[in-house]
């Protein structure tokens, strides 16, 4: 089993969008996959399908604090064939003030039922998404191509290496995923440059600007669901095709 997590510490990061990216790549592979969405606003659970009147047993919080099983919690995401997903829900926000909860997701043996867990994680570096980052096998990093995008994962870096890897030795950025990028612009383009400066090797083929990533959401599918043959499905698959080959290889 290989367990992902996605994260950033900012909105408007797409970093749902990318998980959910994840989820869909990892499933055309005919792999098992578990969603995990650990952002209450619940937003990965949207883009896989999960609609309001959703039969729920358990959610993601019920998860972290041993109140229901990992089984219990998993539903179809009828957004993508052959996956599954644990629902985000507001009640993570009260979890943020449990700091023995950092180690949850080490200690879940359920996880193993599946080929691959993907956790989207909250915009936030607290409690919550340390519990991610130690949990993880690969994290993944998207940033949109903005000035702001040094700092970011600078602050995630610092994030991982006096926090996760406490749990976890050796944690690192795994990928680097540029999105939202247009090429026409120059900023854009310094960014992608700098960016490979600062993490090199580590940094994925650039996902385009679409507003096909919002239509998407709106249709409760990842792009590549909606669009397969559009422009940021495309980019997607040239980033994560990578990512997901190296892990395969290690799992080997």
């Amino acid at each position: 089993m290989t367990t992902y997590a996605v994260a950033l510490a900012k909105g408007g990061s797409t970093k749902t969008t990318t998980a959910a990216e994840l989820v869909y790549a990892l499933a055309s592979r005919d792999r098992r996959v578990l969603g995990l969405d650990l952002d209450q606003q619940g937003n990965l659970t949207t883009r896989l399908g999960v609609g309001r009147s959703a039969t729920v047993e358990a959610v993601a919080a019920d998860v972290l604090t041993g109140r229901a099983s990992v089984g219990r919690a998993a539903i179809d995401a009828p957004s993508v064939s052959g996956a599954q997903v644990i629902p985000g829900t507001q009640d993570l926000a009260a979890l943020e003030h449990m700091p023995e909860l950092v180690g949850a997701l080490l200690n879940l043996p359920e996880l193993g039922e599946w080929d691959d867990v993907v956790i989207d994680t909250p915009p936030a570096l607290g409690v919550i998404t340390l519990a991610a980052l130690a949990a993880a096998d690969v994290i993944v990093a998207p940033v949109t191509a903005s000035a702001e995008a040094y700092e970011q994962l600078d602050r995630l870096a610092r994030f991982v290496t006096q926090k996760a890897a406490r749990l976890r030795p050796g944690q690192s950025i795994h990928a680097v995923v540029p999105t939202r990028y247009d090429g026409r612009r120059i900023l854009d383009r310094e960014v992608a440059e700098r960016l490979e400066e600062r993490w090199p090797g580590k940094v994925t083929h650039p996902v385009r600007e679409g507003v096909v990533a919002r239509d998407s959401y709106v249709a409760r599918q990842p792009v590549s669901a909606y669009a397969p043959s559009s422009g940021v499905a495309r980019d997607y698959a040239e980033a994560l095709t990578p990512i997901i080959s190296t892990s395969l290889r290690g799992a080997a």
